[in-house]
């Protein structure tokens, strides 16, 4: 199964939600206000995890926090859960990232990580435990940490221009991430625009496939690895109410052993009160 390459782009992507007050538009880049969802992950049409996302933004910076959990029949073989925040400044066309934390609980074991960033270059990393590299992995050198954002601020997605929101625009892009320990870029083009009715929005999405290029950090002789260079995954976006902004509503991709989807179960995309919350059952 291509372990990596699908929770690599479920942070990514579904940390669009960090994209509130960070506009192409200048004057809209001043909008404060708070988006969050919930989502359900399945694989093989089987409930493996839950999550859930708050942004907060005041128009000049925002700060971003994704809670996440196995559940169903997965948490039977390997129960788990983790946390993990970003900060940041807002430009009227991006994220930069100032610091990213991620917590991983499982079997009695906390593993943390975080990062410290300045103008999307990485200036400390601090691991616990402080794993050695595999190795066979290929280094991480300081030029795969000049100019990347961290797995959330990479996923503030921006319809550039002044065409159709759910149009090319919204997906046209390439991500160059660095999590801690593993630098890829995910590359993200246009497949079209769809009528959708996800998480209470009804209305047109973007459709983007997603590529995933390892840089530094891996071993070239793991088959997870080279499997996933040669698939791609599907990211549905929707847009937040009077933006040019996108969020994720269902990502999926397709393995050798079945499908997997993040998808959805509730969507506050205007900054109001929030509905009523999605069972979790």
């Amino acid at each position: 199964m291509t372990v990596r390459f699908y929770p690599a782009i479920a942070a990514a992507t579904l940390a669009a939600l960090t994209g509130l007050g960070a506009g192409a538009n200048p004057a809209r880049a001043q909008t404060a206000g708070q988006v969050s969802a919930d989502y359900a992950v399945s694989f093989l049409g089987l409930s493996i995890g839950r999550g859930t996302m708050v942004s907060i933004s005041d128009g000049r910076t925002y700060r971003t926090t994704l809670d996440a959990r196995v559940t169903g029949v997965a948490a039977v073989f390997a129960g788990g859960s983790g946390t993990a925040t970003a900060t940041g400044r807002l430009t009227p066309n991006a994220a930069v990232p100032s610091s990213f934390d991620i917590e991983i609980r499982s079997g009695g074991k906390v593993e943390t990580t975080r990062i410290a960033m300045n103008g999307g270059n990485v200036t400390a990393v601090e691991r616990n435990p402080d794993k050695p590299p595999h190795p066979r992995a290929t280094p991480v050198l300081p030029e795969h940490l000049q100019g990347v954002l961290d797995p959330l601020s990479a996923g503030i997605f921006v319809a550039g221009g002044s065409g159709p929101v759910t149009g090319a625009a919204a997906c046209e892009r390439r991500a160059r991430i660095f999590g801690g320990r593993e630098r890829f870029d995910l590359i993200f083009s246009f497949v079209e625009t769809r009528q959708v009715d996800i998480g209470g929005y009804k209305g047109e999405a973007a459709v983007c496939r997603v590529r995933f290029e390892p840089i530094a950090g891996y071993r070239p002789d793991r088959n997870d690895i080279q499997n996933a260079r040669r698939r791609s995954a599907e990211v549905i976006l929707v847009p937040v109410r009077g933006t040019r902004h996108l969020v994720p509503a269902r990502i999926s991709l397709s393995t050798g052993y079945g499908t997997g989807v993040a998808e959805a179960t509730r969507l506050a995309l205007d900054g109001a009160p929030q509905a009523r919350r999605a069972s979790a059952d």
